[in-house]
């Protein structure tokens, strides 16, 4: 059903009937509700989008999908949808379109400072509580994982061979040195003459989207049954 929907997504890009709102935001944003309701149906919980969150350098993110709806932040969800087909708005694209691993590089990046931005705040109030918070040692990606908020990312990949493969799981691996876990979706088209008809493809197990999830919900229900003592 995703895949449908994927596909339907980008036929209105291809079409040019999809404006320029609907392909920056349009399947970035119904991946992010989807990934949200599937958790929040899975661990009995209800997430929020949360502005003006400071971490220890940027007095303000705003976050799309946390957990809980108010003081120190303990659960944080970027989701990702890179990759559209060729569409009027870019003439001069290649018949498959632009590669999923293209604006990648820059959106980790992105997910790397949020992520150690928040989660050295998160630490900063807790020394300042008087709770001893995890020590930094030579490993920052330990610490990283060792540390609250815990930080999941999502990425669905539209990918136009098997070097793009490579190269978005190649991303996801380093999105998962600065993250708690990246859950990956790839997805392809059948052929050149059929851009938008998708096919799934096979991605390393440990970024397998459906395991990702069920260790997300693990972490979610066990922070729900925590406020709950």
């Amino acid at each position: 059903m995703f895949l449908r929907g994927m596909e339907g997504f980008d036929a209105n890009i291809a079409s040019g009937l999809a404006d320029m709102a609907d392909l920056q935001n349009g399947k970035g944003d119904f991946f992010n509700d989807l990934i949200a309701l599937l958790l929040e149906n899975c661990a009995g919980v209800e997430l929020f989008s949360r502005g003006k969150v400071p971490g220890l350098i940027i007095p303000n993110h705003n976050l799309d999908v946390t957990y809980p709806s108010s003081g120190t932040i303990k659960f944080l969800l970027e989701a990702k949808a890179v990759g559209t087909p060729k569409h009027p708005g870019s003439p001069k694209a290649k018949p498959m379109g632009r590669s999923g691993s293209a604006d990648l590089d820059k959106r980790v990046k992105e997910i790397g400072f949020k992520t150690i931005d928040l989660k050295l705040e998160h630490s900063r109030i807790a020394s300042s509580e008087g709770h001893s918070p995890n020590s930094m040692t030579g490993d920052l990606s330990a610490w990283l994982k060792q540390s609250d908020p815990q930080c999941y990312v999502f990425i669905a990949a539209r990918v136009v061979g098997d070097k793009d493969l490579a190269r978005v799981i190649r991303f996801a691996d380093l999105a998962g040195l600065v993250s708690d876990a990246v859950g990956l979706f790839c997805f392809r088209p059948t052929s050149e003459k059929s851009p938008t008809t998708y096919q799934s493809m096979a991605v390393p197990p440990h970024l397998e989207i459906g395991r990702v999830l069920f260790r997300a919900c693990q972490s979610l229900t066990a922070l729900k049954d925590n406020r709950s003592d």
